[in-house]
């Protein structure tokens, strides 16, 4: 197992980074939500700051953060911009899994790289799988060693400014059948690491990227296609079994995407508070009968607001409790099969919490929030991509009323 073993106080001057790089991503984020376009600019800033080794342990040249420190790191760059921090938070999920699934020394060299200012990035989504369907993409063996992978990847966060690629694809024959024996395929998705070499078109050795980024809301994220034609991983590049692995360490996958919505929510109220403590109706007649009236005088608006900032400390609450929980160990205490969804409430929790922030926000700052280019509009927007990331809410509660009810089923 990987040490994680920064102290707090020694994570501080971490966090004051963090606001510095969160501040700048604020300054920036409004002009490329509006292009649509990855914000380039954050890249030099994001591998200036060191943060990107931050969650790499010190044997291997990072600096030991942990889960928590990781959460509160992509939480305080969020506030600043969540589309741009939903960049990085990929590097972070990433480096997280990989780290827990590598050899040692698979990590001294990879990790390595990262303590050294690489970005790793991974998109594993196919169109029709999602995050349960197993891999399209075919590894063909080569009579050399190694693979060469063929297929796409339809999310792939980070990839204008990653330097290293993981994936999942499954081992083929050497023809490129995949397995007919649906155990057989299970077992042979495996899990891939490589170098991420592209120019300035998004070529590279067998593969490319499609620019097809164009959503709702998450603009300045910049998550791409990205097709792989023969791309070549050598034998030292296989990591594992995909779907053994995987749910063993993903918890840095639900608890990252947690952290970026806890940050949207604490932007939410700060936001919301600044425009209402200052806002006036001017002479109102009706509900309320007053020469000039305050907003942040009206009941609904005083109560709406400690709402606000209720939901963002119980979030704040779940999320870092629940970091400290799997750091402890106390995941061990639960079955295994909820493992993963247990985890994962924090973020159905939080999920739930933005979305309706940003819509009660916007219903107490009134029409101007919903004008484009707004930041409540921003925020409506970008605030929806939480349904989304796994495990959402459908999913995890499939997981675990699946469970209780096959376990309490009479058997024979």
């Amino acid at each position: 197992m990987l040490k994680h073993d920064l102290t707090d106080e020694d994570f501080e001057p971490y966090f004051r980074t963090a606001q510095e790089v969160s501040q700048f991503f604020r300054e920036i984020g409004p002009r490329y939500d509006a292009e649509n376009t990855f914000a380039v600019p954050s890249i030099e800033a994001f591998k200036k700051s060191g943060l990107g080794a931050l969650p790499v342990p010190k044997e291997f040249g990072g600096a030991g953060g942990s889960l928590l420190h990781a959460s509160k790191v992509i939480t305080e760059l969020s506030r600043g911009d969540s589309a741009i921090t939903l960049a990085y938070n990929m590097h972070y999920i990433m480096v997280g899994i990989a780290g827990g699934l590598m050899s040692e020394e698979q990590n001294k060299y990879w990790l390595g790289r990262v303590a050294d200012g690489d970005l790793m990035f991974g998109p594993f989504s196919e169109q029709r799988a999602g995050f349960s369907g197993l891999a399209d993409m075919k590894a063909v063996p080569q009579r050399d060693g190694g693979w060469r992978l063929y297929g796409k990847k339809t999310w792939g966060t980070l990839c204008e400014a990653a330097d290293i690629i993981t994936t999942n694809a499954t081992i083929t024959d050497a023809e490129g059948n995949l397995p007919e024996d649906f155990e057989a395929r299970i077992a042979a998705e495996s899990f891939f690491i490589g170098d991420f070499t592209v120019d300035a078109d998004g070529n590279g050795d067998g593969l490319r990227i499609e620019k097809t980024w164009d959503a709702l809301g998450m603009h300045a994220t910049g998550t791409h296609t990205i097709h792989f034609d023969g791309y070549y991983v050598p034998a030292d590049g296989f990591i594992c079994q995909w779907r053994a692995g995987a749910f063993g360490v993903l918890e840095w996958a639900s608890l990252m995407f947690a952290s970026i919505y806890l940050g949207m929510q604490q932007r939410v109220l700060e936001e919301a508070v600044a425009t209402l403590a200052k806002k006036r109706l001017g002479a109102t007649f009706g509900a309320i009968v007053a020469a000039d009236t305050e907003v942040a005088g009206v009941g609904h608006i005083i109560d709406g607001v400690g709402e606000l900032a209720s939901r963002v400390e119980l979030s704040r609450r779940v999320l870092y409790r629940t970091c400290e929980e799997v750091i402890s160990g106390r995941d061990a205490d639960w079955p295994v099969e909820l493992r993963f969804p247990y985890i994962g409430l924090a973020k159905t929790f939080i999920a739930d919490n933005v979305l309706y922030m940003t819509r009660h926000a916007m219903s107490m700052v009134g029409g101007s929030s919903f004008r484009k280019g707004a930041i409540f509009e921003r925020l409506y927007r970008d605030s929806a991509a939480s349904m989304f990331q796994p495990l959402n809410a459908d999913q995890s509660r499939t997981y675990i009323g699946q469970f209780l009810l096959q376990s309490a089923r009479p058997q024979g």
